[in-house]
């Protein structure tokens, strides 16, 4: 049988058991099989998860559906070569008021910035203003996906979804510390209970899945599995079919206190850090490095690591470049304003290629990487998952001005 003749799904099972660089090749071969391959984006959805496991969940996270798989690919591709990329660095925001969280980390191509006024957006792909104003100083994070929007305060969590059915309850607020929004599921953690409220139920209830015996530090969500840490150097991971397991950090117990930020993506990929300490814990590499210089700001990419430093730069861990008992290299990408130092970091995939926000304590800096021109973006209307979370913000926007919501769901 000629291979022109193969069913798409055939062609999708045989191109699946390749690699990236054998697909971009198969691209070139005919005009059919280009149409054919950029159609399958579920082909580099498995091809990307392949070869960058860790780095494609986050980079999908940040930028939501204004990437498709197939340019996720290619950008994480050329993070490899990024140090001999020009950068173009510039102030994207200035703020009146002094504060370490101005910006919130950014979720499904969308930046909040904490203002005078409240939380202003920004559309990541474009880096435009999004015309929905928060009015709520005291937020602290902001998750949003196809399903639901949702709004940490320092009262709870504020809950928004859309659903066609009309029996169907739109909103609900739990007390709540922190929160993780996946898919159609909403996790979250009221002192050291955590919770679990499936989103696609006609009532917004939540469930208990766990009391845990020590203060939580972080949560993460990923693959079935809720990871917990705690204050005192445990990783608590429970399943969908609520078994839990408990190992501790690996750190020497005496440095546990010392420990004051932890970036995770499961339960045996994470980076902890404070000022002097640094500890890496990968599937592949593990590292603890002491007399660090001081770490302002963090970003772990699964594959390499963005640190910025008291020094005002913003430097690049390759985690492969990681030798046993051999001097790390870090080098140097940015280096902001006399100064300036970051104290968050962040970056989101767009298809001409990554851009990085560096805030300080005044400032919000973007520095973008231009690794494809040609992939400009020219649309002139915005994707319906964004109409969809505009609408849901516009009712959360009121319901903040009315104060504590009408229709409450308390854990």
């Amino acid at each position: 049988m000629d291979i022109n003749k193969l069913p798409l799904e055939t062609l999708a099972e045989i191109l699946i058991k390749t690699d990236g660089f054998t697909l971009g090749k198969c691209r070139r071969v005919c005009k059919k099989w280009k149409a054919a391959i950029d159609e399958m984006d579920y082909v580099w959805d498995r091809i990307c998860q392949k070869e960058f496991r860790n780095a494609s969940w986050i980079a999908k996270k940040k930028s939501g559906n204004e990437c498709r798989w197939y340019h996720l690919y290619k950008n994480l591709s050329m993070w490899s070569k990024v140090t001999t990329f020009e950068s173009n660095m510039r102030e994207f925001y200035k703020f009146s008021l002094h504060d370490k969280s101005h910006a919130l980390g950014i979720d499904n191509s969308v930046l909040p910035l904490k203002d005078t006024r409240g939380i202003v957006l920004y559309d990541m792909s474009t880096l435009k203003y999004i015309p929905v104003a928060v009015p709520e100083k005291g937020c602290l994070k902001i998750a949003n996906n196809d399903y639901a929007t949702v709004i940490l305060l320092k009262s709870g969590i504020l809950l928004q979804r859309t659903v066609e059915q009309l029996s169907f309850m739109t909103e609900a607020f739990f007390k709540a510390d922190n929160f993780v929004l996946s898919g159609e599921e909403l996790y979250f953690v009221n002192n050291r209970d955590i919770y679990k409220c499936d989103l696609s139920k006609p009532n917004l209830e939540s469930k208990l899945m766990l009391h845990c015996d020590y203060d939580i530090k972080e949560i993460q969500y990923n693959s079935g599995i809720m990871i917990v840490f705690t204050d005192c150097g445990k990783i608590v991971s429970i399943s969908n079919d609520r078994s839990v397991s408990v190992k501790p950090i690996n750190c020497p117990p005496a440095w546990v206190k010392q420990i004051k930020h932890i970036c995770a993506i499961n339960e045996n990929n994470y980076v902890c850090y404070s000022r002097m300490l640094f500890q890496i814990e990968t599937d592949q590499y593990r590292h603890l490095y002491l007399d660090f210089p001081p770490i302002t700001a963090l970003f772990f990419y699964g594959d390499f690591i963005l640190i910025g430093t008291r020094a005002g730069e913003i430097l690049l861990y390759r985690l492969s470049s990681q030798i046993y008992k051999a001097k790390p290299i870090f080098e140097t990408i940015a280096r902001l304003p006399e100064g300036k130092f970051a104290v968050h970091l962040d970056v989101c995939e767009r298809r001409t290629g990554p851009v990085m926000v560096a805030a300080t304590f005044f400032e919000i800096f973007v520095l973008e990487f231009d690794f494809f021109p040609h992939e400009k973006d020219n649309r002139t209307s915005f994707p319906t998952d964004k109409l969809c979370m505009y609408k849901r913000l516009l009712i959360l926007r009121d319901r903040l001005r009315l104060g504590v919501p009408s229709i409450k769901a308390i854990a």
